[in-house]
């Protein structure tokens, strides 16, 4: 039995469609990534999950945890799932944070309203989840205010206040964003440590190949609100079956051979989703489009090993050689 199973997910906000049709499902352990180009639905669809889209918006489809429908659910249920049964790392830890209170007294609230602790009890969990995602001086940084830790701190502590109810999912929209390098790898090692220790399922939204690679059992690739493969990580990312997931893997630098002039790059932009194009919305930017994608928009269907949406048939885009295995190495 899926964790949670999201079926032909729509959304519209007035008369614009942003996701048009998107599912899938994640067991319970299980982590699952959502990649694809900015614009392409990944932040929406972790919004609609979580019912944080706004007032206006218009959602169809189907959207399950376990055996509790959500689409549509009033806020008092919500209220019982969001933070203790499914929690989120939102982007930007600065504006995720309130500025104005400490550390301590923004983890203690989640215990607090979720789980009827005491200040005292809570804070001494938030003390034991800041070591748990390795901050140094645990009882002193819930004294600090958010602007006094460092953007790598301050991305812990947002995951350590996600983890603090134990949620069986976690939700985290682009954790690494604006983090160099090395606070990168650290933050990405904590959350799959926390992750296998805690049996946490883990819904990981990113554009980097590189983060799905390292973190993610299967992934799935988003263009213009729709999920247009998805299978195994390892598969899709050296036998992509996908033209978009193909020109996405090229777009990486090559560590071997000669230095390039120019880094590739996708050309054209992603469609506006008010005046998405007729038929496969990729095939303006696509370099094996023929007639029937500018007509008839494929639908995502089962192709051996894993599902895609395309016209172009079902064999592997690139060669199977293990360069593809090198670069995420």
């Amino acid at each position: 039995m899926s964790l949670l199973t999201v079926d032909a997910l729509r959304v519209r906000h007035r008369a614009v469609t942003v996701l048009d049709g998107v599912s899938f499902a994640i067991a319970a352990g299980e982590s699952l990534g959502l990649v694809g180009e900015s614009g392409s639905g990944k932040s929406q669809t972790a919004l609609a999950v979580l019912g944080l889209l706004p007032a206006t918006a218009t959602v169809e489809g189907s959207i399950r945890f376990r055996d509790e429908e959500l689409r549509g659910a009033g806020r008092a249920q919500l209220d019982r799932v969001r933070g203790s049964r499914i929690a989120m790392v939102f982007q930007d830890p600065m504006s995720s944070l309130n500025p104005y209170l400490r550390i301590g007294v923004q983890m203690a609230e989640v215990l607090q309203q979720h789980r009827g602790s005491s200040r005292a009890a809570a804070l001494h969990d938030a003390a034991r989840l800041l070591d748990a995602v390795r901050i140094s001086d645990p009882r002193r940084r819930l004294t600090q205010y958010p602007h006094e830790l460092s953007g790598g701190m301050r991305q812990r502590v947002l995951i350590a206040m996600a983890l603090l109810a134990q949620p069986e999912l976690l939700i985290a929209d682009e954790p690494t964003t604006a983090l160099d390098v090395t606070v990168q790898a650290e933050v990405l090692a904590v959350l799959d440590d926390l992750r296998r220790d805690l049996g946490l399922a883990l819904l990981l939204i990113t554009h980097d190949l590189g983060v799905v690679s390292g973190n993610c059992e299967r992934m799935a690739v988003m263009y213009a609100g729709r999920i247009v493969e998805a299978g195994n990580t390892a598969d899709v990312l050296t036998r992509p079956a996908h033209p978009y997931t193909a020109a996405l893997l090229a777009t990486r630098p090559v560590l071997e051979g000669p230095r390039p002039i120019r880094l590739p790059s996708i050309a054209g932009q992603p469609p506006d989703p008010a005046r998405r194009p007729q038929g496969c919305a990729f095939s303006p930017r696509c370099q094996q489009v023929m007639p029937i994608c500018q007509t008839h928009a494929p639908v995502l269907r089962q192709q051996r090993d894993r599902s895609c949406a395309c016209h172009v048939g079902d064999e592997p885009l690139l060669p199977t050689d293990g360069a593809a295995d090198r670069n995420f190495a």
